[in-house]
Order: structure tokens, then C-alpha cells, then sequence
């Protein structure tokens, strides 16, 4: 179980990164580090890794995260420990859950909890790029100084006899 000390440093001010803010990679699978970490870079924002929750905590009180890749299980905890040590932050990063198991299942709890999205494993370089660049995109529109307080329009989804907050999406995002 991941420990809940880190939970305060990550809610304290942080210090603002210079420039764009970075993508925090979560895995304790070499492979992954070694695939993906190359491929963000191309992305044109600093790519920090952490193997373990611990590790990813530190780096969330260390500096600016944008977006969070991070692997849907962890040596010390799970991916939900995470999203819920940044869902609280005054500028929470998009959370992205990785996984060789990402079923309907998975990819509707990500969403419904606050998650961003569900990348399978294997990786497609070509759809991890699409998703991490409209993350990283998105965090950036909801960060800008101009944005702040503007509501933006949420795309209208109606379905016969269902409210339209039961399903969520990530393109609206």
C-alpha cells in the first residue's frame, strides 16, 4: 500500500518549471522506459521516469508535470494511488493509465475516476504520440492564464433514457 506522507509535499507549492512543463513516466518495466521515453522526448517535453508510486511522488514535488503516463500496476501501489495524490493538486497532470489489459472495463474506470485515458500495451508509437500530444495540449489549455474560470463548452452526447454524465470521453477532454 503506498504511503501517504508524500500527500502533502505533492499539495504544497511546487517549483514552476521553466519553459513547458515535463511528462512523468511511471513503469516498473525496463521496456517500457526504453520505448517510450525516446518517443516522448519527440514530443519536445522533458520526459522523467520513475520505476515505482514512491519514486512518482517525489518527482510530483519536484517539478511541473504535465501529463502522467503510468502503469495500471506498481511494485508499492496501483494507479488509482496515484491519480489520487494529483486529482487534489491546484494543477493536477492528465493521467494516463498503461496496461496489456486495457479492456472497456479498465478504460471506463480511468475515465470515471478523473482519469485522462487508457493506452494498451503493446505500444503503438503512433497512438501513444496522439494521445500524449492532445494531454499534453489539453493540461495546457486548462493552465494557460487566459483560460482561468472560462468554462469551455462540453461536446452535447445524448443517449434514449440515460443522462449524459454517465459516459465520459476522453475527446472532450
Amino acid at each position: 500500500m503506498p504511503d501517504n506522507r508524500g500527500s502533502q509535499a505533492v499539495n504544497s507549492a511546487r517549483p514552476q518549471a521553466g519553459g513547458r512543463e515535463a511528462i512523468l513516466l511511471v513503469s516498473p518495466i525496463s521496456e517500457d522506459h526504453s520505448f517510450l521515453v525516446p518517443l516522448l522526448g519527440a514530443i519536445g517535453r522533458k520526459t522523467y521516469c520513475a520505476r515505482n508510486y514512491r519514486e512518482a511522488v517525489t518527482a510530483l514535488c519536484r517539478d511541473r508535470i504535465a501529463v502522467v503516463l503510468c502503469e495500471c500496476d506498481l511494485p508499492d501501489g496501483k494507479w488509482k494511488d496515484l491519480l489520487s495524490q494529483v486529482a487534489p493538486m491546484s494543477d493536477p497532470p492528465c493521467l494516463i493509465v498503461t496496461s496489456r489489459v486495457a479492456d472497456e472495463r479498465l478504460w471506463a474506470e480511468v475515465l470515471n475516476l478523473g482519469g485522462y485515458d487508457v493506452l494498451a500495451k503493446p505500444f503503438d508509437a503512433q497512438e501513444v504520440r496522439r494521445v500524449v500530444a492532445l494531454a499534453c495540449e489539453h493540461w495546457s489549455r486548462q493552465h494557460s492564464p487566459g483560460v482561468a474560470g472560462v468554462a469551455l463548452p462540453k461536446p452535447e452526447s445524448r443517449v434514449e433514457g440515460v443522462s449524459p454524465q454517465v459516459f465520459k470521453s476522453s475527446a472532450g477532454r
